[in-house]
């Protein structure tokens, strides 16, 4: 179909398409530039959808947010340089780059902090499941595969792409091990990271077309259980005669013991330890999150007419199952499935008004 177009029609698509690039450019630019909140302010806003972590939030939103200023402060002054070149204002922009390293069990909020942050700023987002990447020629995705990832996040705009955040989740998993068969998903996997935040000039390779595209700028934000890390940093607080707690003093050297290489651990200077979820946290997460997986349900319903109560011991009763479960705040989404399963089933349709759901009625469910 695209060879029926004329020569003047295919002529006049890719103008009207360079347009709309040049204009997502430009609008990208200028929410980096634009971008003026406090960590606090950022962190309060996180806040509304992230429940605990307090000291991660803290961290975290100071590095995000002296990133972004940062680099909208160095890009202003860059374009006034350049002429009003956004292309070679992001080449000649040079700002040190904070990448976060956040370690914790899963279901805490690693990744769902990550993301909320972004979205508050404006840019570009990308979730890369470690474990399903390996080393180049072998079976499986490597990590020039995330910057087609990052690409496409981005409309296939590689301005837009390089002021973005990549979340690398489960990075412990490529952690190598003395098993040689290992290192085809770990070492290798994670040289191949490191080349990625080396920040150096890319070329993703689309077939019919190649495009350059830098991750200089470009935010990295690594997550991962590291399950039995705390031994590691605690073994060597005792040779150190270092008391506290071992989240405050965890360093490079106890990812490299753990498995991870030293040169790519070293490109994460922000390193923070989030807490598992108590069962506060989780029926905190129901009740007053922005994000609760509880709001979806009850819209669900309301669009039936029927109004979806859960009491405050139906809430605690939810929060306890997914702490006996160890599944975190992902694993809400699952028991709330459990429990109203047959109720959408079988109420749209034949029943309107309120639908209480107590502590019993959970109970009974699972």
């Amino acid at each position: 179909m695209y060879d029926s177009v004329s020569a003047k029609s295919r002529l006049r698509i890719e103008e009207k398409m360079e347009e709309m690039q040049e204009r997502q450019t430009r609008e990208a630019v200028q929410e980096v530039i634009g971008f003026n909140r406090t960590p606090s302010e950022l962190k309060g806003q996180v806040d509304q959808f992230v429940i605990g972590q307090e000291k991660g939030k803290k961290v975290i939103s100071t590095a995000i947010a002296f990133h972004y200023r940062r680099l909208g402060q160095a890009l202003k002054e860059a374009i006034v340089e350049n002429g009003d070149d956004i292309d070679a204002a992001l080449k000649n922009t040079s700002t040190p780059k904070a990448n976060i390293l956040i370690t914790g069990p899963t279901g805490c909020g690693k990744t769902y902090t990550s993301e909320i942050a972004s979205q508050l700023i404006g840019v570009s987002f990308v979730h890369e499941d470690m474990t399903r990447f390996s080393e180049v020629g072998y079976v499986g995705r490597n990590a020039t595969d995330i910057l087609v990832d990052l690409l496409a996040a981005a409309g296939g705009n590689p301005h837009v792409a390089q002021m973005g955040v990549v979340y690398l989740d489960e990075i412990d998993k490529v952690a190598s091990e003395v098993v040689s068969y290992k290192d085809v998903s770990g070492k290798g996997v994670q040289k191949g990271l490191l080349h990625l935040l080396d920040g150096v000039e890319n070329v993703v390779d689309l077939g019919r077309e190649k495009i350059s595209l830098s991750t200089k700028h470009v935010l990295f934000i690594a997550g991962g259980a590291f399950e039995n890390l705390d031994v590691i940093v605690k073994r060597r607080m005792s040779r150190q005669g270092i008391e506290g707690n071992w989240a405050d003093y965890l360093m490079t050297e106890d990812l490299a013991v753990f498995g991870m290489e030293r040169q790519l651990m070293g490109r994460f200077p922000v390193k923070v330890v989030y807490d598992g979820l108590t069962t506060q946290d989780l029926k905190d997460i129901l009740s007053k999150s922005a994000g609760s997986p509880l709001l979806a349900y009850t819209g669900d319903l309301k669009a039936w007419d029927i109004d979806l109560k859960f009491t405050d011991d139906a809430l605690a009763e939810v929060a306890l199952r997914a702490q006996k479960e160890g599944t975190g705040a992902r694993g809400l989404i699952s028991i709330l499935h459990r429990v109203l399963l047959e109720d959408m089933y079988r109420l749209p349709g034949s029943y309107t008004g309120e639908f209480v759901v107590d502590a019993a009625y959970v109970r009974s469910k699972l």
